[in-house]
């Protein structure tokens, strides 16, 4: 489906909020139509939700739910429970709202922003079905209740306060109070004040990630002719600086009404000026590691596209490059294609990064999220994959597998059990190759991947591994608060959080699981009084939950994580008979699998506290199991066959 400049009636609307903004086409059309898109050699676009009317997003604790705002009365949560980088479920959380366009998360918390106040929702990880309605806290209602640019972007900063657009309700005008603004309070509301003036409508604000200073787009006065005034991206280092509106009409354009009137203070001027109405609304500064080094720091800005002007423009991603001094250098199309011979068939709308590096975009025509990855295989590329060999042999006590979404796929290999020095991961490519990527390991066994580096579990420390094969020891012995002597399973949370557990002795003493935070902070969420015996495999399960296999009784269990550190985590004990229970994962399905390295099985179970499917035995020594990158087989390490078995689950 297309829609074209012959509605301008209704865009006119659109724009000024006196209708909804619900979807017109549907993921079936966006999907027809990314054959259109153009972006840089190695970039792909694919669906990853289909959201009606999706605007701001916001990425959520530990599952990597996704929360998204819409110009209606939804937000809606996106859930990705498999990790196979497409959503498999979309909730309706809210549905009463007023323009419940900002959203975003702060320590378990998510905050919705509507036309005239901002409320926080608890914890909603733990469960989507909550009553929302009910729990609804308001923390500020004093945002000007008026239609024309009454939706509002937030964000938190540097600071831990919450920062909110407040748009001019007019095309130019007179404003009064806090309307034209960006304003900041604290988490709960207080201390409420004006960080920015000036401010026309803006939709889409960032924080720069080494300076932390607030980087803002800005959509200028319309009716003034195709080319002007420019819209923006501004700079604010620092509270009380005045951007123009509406002295200045955009850029130092200035509207005819306007041009004798003076401006209270100086006025800080744009650092990047866009096209008239292309419409710049949600960016964010890249820093991940999927995609090439030069993108990091730069930021990719979502224009939603125009209606006042006769011939259409927008309807891409920008790319704002910055150089190694964090100033502006300039700025060039990421990806368009949205707009094909004056005519629209998208509007991205905010951009977000997923914890694997790769950007979600939003486009509330379509109502669907796309995914902007590097680097990647299609899925039917994939299949066809080294995955076909079913088997790899020749491995040195292979213990963890783990697949990168482009196909490789990296085991790591003890050696010598007990010997130090001759440990190392291997990286398998899609073609059968083999290489070494790390050497000089102890007795390397876990393995997660997060953010486009590996992390391993290497005796008593835990190991960060680029993949060009640098290493950093994230984690000695000294640094954890217990003893670690027998550090084994990895598990990685959205936030990035890092789950190590410790096995202990061959009595359980010392067993224990530890988190390390992104900062290096590491506490002991489950030590050797818990009832877990020898915690091996981990594998999240929800927000704040964390499934674990028992290797010293056979049992599954499952720990609520406690935000504070010094409460004790819940534990449930949720099914048995595992034997030497090793290795957790998950499929696409959502079906849960359960190595058995004492007697060589692997099971299936469609729930946690299902009864289990024996889907393969026969093996010496099942260990840490992990999915291909298709998703059609489980990667079994046997390990004292010295092998890397494919079993077949589709």
């Amino acid at each position: 489906m297309k829609f074209n400049f012959r509605f301008l009636r209704l865009l006119i609307l659109v724009s000024t909020g006196l209708v909804s903004t619900g979807s017109f086409a549907g993921a079936a059309d966006a999907e027809k139509n990314l054959h259109r898109l153009k972006m840089p050699p190695g970039f792909k676009v694919e669906i990853y939700a289909e959201v009606p009317g999706a605007r701001q997003m916001a990425l959520g604790q530990s599952t990597g739910t996704v929360y998204v705002g819409t110009r209606g009365d939804k937000v809606y949560a996106v859930v990705d429970k498999d990790k196979d980088r497409k959503a498999d479920e979309v909730v309706t959380m809210l549905d009463d709202l007023n323009v419940g366009n900002g959203v975003a998360m702060h320590e378990g918390n998510l905050y919705v922003a509507e036309q005239h106040r901002i409320a926080r929702y608890a914890a909603p990880g733990f469960d989507l079905n909550l009553p929302f309605k009910q729990m609804r806290e308001v923390i500020y209602d004093k945002l000007p209740n008026k239609v024309h640019h009454g939706w509002r972007y937030i964000a938190f900063g540097p600071d831990k306060k919450l920062y909110v657009t407040v748009g001019a309700p007019c095309n130019i005008c007179d404003v009064t109070g806090i309307e034209a603004t960006v304003i900041r309070m604290n988490p709960d509301g207080s201390d409420a004040e004006i960080f920015a003036h000036g401010v026309r409508n803006s939709v889409g604000i960032d924080f720069h990630p080494v300076t932390g200073e607030l980087y803002f787009t800005d959509n200028n006065v319309d009716m003034m002719g195709d080319d002007i005034p420019p819209d923006e991206f501004n700079a604010a280092p620092k509270k009380g600086l005045h951007f123009g509106f509406p002295y200045y009409a955009g850029g130092k354009e200035q509207h005819k009404d306007w041009k004798n009137r003076k401006p209270p203070q100086n006025v800080a001027f744009p650092v990047v000026e866009f096209q008239a109405h292309s419409a710049n609304l949600g960016f964010k500064f890249y820093t991940g590691r999927q995609f090439p080094a030069e993108y990091r720091g730069d930021a990719i800005v979502a224009q939603h596209g125009s209606w006042n002007r006769s011939k259409p423009v927008g309807y891409q991603l920008m790319r704002i490059t910055f150089d190694e001094k964090h100033q502006v250098t300039g700025q060039q199309v990421f990806i368009d294609g949205w707009l094909n011979d004056g005519e629209a068939w998208g509007r991205p709308t905010d951009v977000l990064q997923l914890p694997d590096g790769s950007l979600l975009v939003s486009d509330d025509f379509n109502g669907v999220i796309y995914r902007v990855s590097y680097g990647e295989q299609s899925a039917a590329a994939r299949s066809t994959a080294v995955v076909s060999a079913r088997t790899l042999a020749g491995l040195q006590m292979p213990e963890s597998a783990i697949a990168h979404p482009d196909g490789r796929i990296f085991v790591t290999e003890i050696g010598e059990f007990g010997k130090n020095g001759d440990g190392k991961v291997t990286v398998i490519y899609p073609d059968g190759r083999t290489a070494t990527l790390a050497e000089g390991l102890n007795d390397p066994k876990g393995l997660d991947l997060f953010n486009n580096r590996l992390y391993v579990a290497d005796i008593n420390e835990v190991v960060r591994i680029d993949l060009d094969g640098q290493r950093t020891v994230i984690a000695k012995s000294g640094d954890f608060p217990g003893k670690p002597i027998f550090l084994n399973d990895i598990e990685i949370d959205g936030d990035g959080n890092v789950y190590v557990s410790d096995s202990g002795n061959d009595d359980g003493r010392y067993a224990g699981i530890y988190r390390i935070t992104p900062e290096g902070r590491i506490t002991e969420i489950v030590n050797d009084k818990s009832g877990i015996k020898r915690p091996n495999g981990l594998l999240m399960d929800g927000l704040n939950k964390l499934l674990v296999a028992d290797f010293g009784t056979g049992k599954l269990y499952r720990v609520a994580l406690s935000g504070n550190a010094k409460a004790r985590s819940a534990i449930t004990e949720l099914n048995s008979g595992f034997g030497g229970a090793d290795g957790l994962v998950r499929d696409s399905n959502g079906f849960l699998y359960v190595s058995d390295w004492a007697n060589g099985k692997v099971w299936q179970l469609s729930e946690p506290n299902a009864t289990p499917q024996l889907i393969a035995e026969g093996h010496q020594s099942s260990a840490d199991i992990a999915l291909s990158a298709d998703g059609q087989y489980i990667l079994m390490p046997d390990m004292k066959a010295g092998k890397l078995v494919f079993l077949p689950i589709r």
